[in-house]
């Protein structure tokens, strides 16, 4: 009888041949122990660099995507500086995109050509930069010697904050002087040269969207000249007056509202005064 896998023979009695290493039905004889593999010292740094790398750029594109949200959702109610120059301390910036009803007026130095001071900011352009007012009465005009049209106007508006419901806030127009642009700046001038010696005074040159203005306690005087070797010049005051509280009560300084609500009115008006 002979067994399968006999050193001495094959299953046909014959000479046993050597199998060859691996040979079917063989036992496998082990390798040779061999030493562990080399950690490569290069990919845990690649990793950690890939890492690295993807978090700054996630964090990069995050905050790419949070900058287009905020950009599609700024509505243009922020100041544009104008000239360089920084919006004044103290004061209400006015929206980046001023609301204009009224039709833009050109003049010259004769009184007839002048606007209507009651036109010069419409109601719905008073109520759209002063959201929380409401006008109160009818429009009072005066005219002076010379202008056929009321040269100064006065609106009454009701406010939340007033701090006699009785006593309404008030917004006046004046017209000072339109025409060449030489006897126009220098009534200008002269004008902002008296103002600056007293309490109240406040020189804002460049800072109210107008080429020239300054503050003389609730009255904002302005000054424009168009680009246009004809254009006109123009001087326009708007006292901007209020007797407002705070939301604790207690009450606020004269030239409170002054700066709150002005900035946006003399941007509209800025923008009616044309050379057009």
């Amino acid at each position: 009888m002979v067994r399968i896998g006999n050193p001495g023979g094959n299953q046909y009695g014959g000479p046993q041949q050597q199998p060859q290493y691996g040979h079917p039905g063989m036992y496998q004889q082990p390798y040779p122990p061999q030493p562990p593999p080399r950690r490569s010292k290069l990919k845990p740094i690649l990793g950690w660099i890939g890492v690295v790398v993807g978090g700054v750029l996630a964090t990069v594109a995050a905050s790419y995507i949070v900058d287009e949200i905020n950009k599609k959702n700024d509505k243009g109610d922020k100041p544009v500086a104008e000239n360089g120059v920084a919006f004044p301390d103290g004061y209400t910036p006015p929206p980046g995109v001023a609301f204009v009803d009224g039709a833009k007026f050109r003049a010259s130095g004769d009184t007839g050509t002048w606007p209507d001071a009651c036109t010069m900011l419409s109601d719905k352009e008073i109520q759209n930069a002063v959201p929380d007012s409401s006008i109160v009465g009818a429009r009072e005009g005066r005219k002076a010697a010379k202008t056929p049209r009321n040269h100064e106007c006065t609106v009454k508006l009701k406010l939340p904050n007033l701090q006699d419901p009785a006593t309404p806030a008030k917004l006046t127009m004046t017209i000072k002087a339109i025409g060449d642009v030489g006897p126009v700046k220098d009534m200008y001038e002269k004008a902002k040269a008296e103002a600056a010696p007293f309490t109240g005074y406040e020189d804002l040159a460049n800072k109210l969207f107008v080429q020239d203005a300054f503050r003389q306690n609730g009255k904002l005087n302005l000054y424009k000249q168009g680009a246009k070797p004809d254009s006109p010049g123009y001087y326009v005051v708007l006292d901007v007056s209020a007797q407002t509280k705070e939301s604790t009560g207690a009450n606020e300084a004269p030239d409170t509202w002054t700066k709150k609500a002005g900035p946006a009115l003399v941007r509209v008006l800025n923008i009616k005064m044309t050379d057009d």
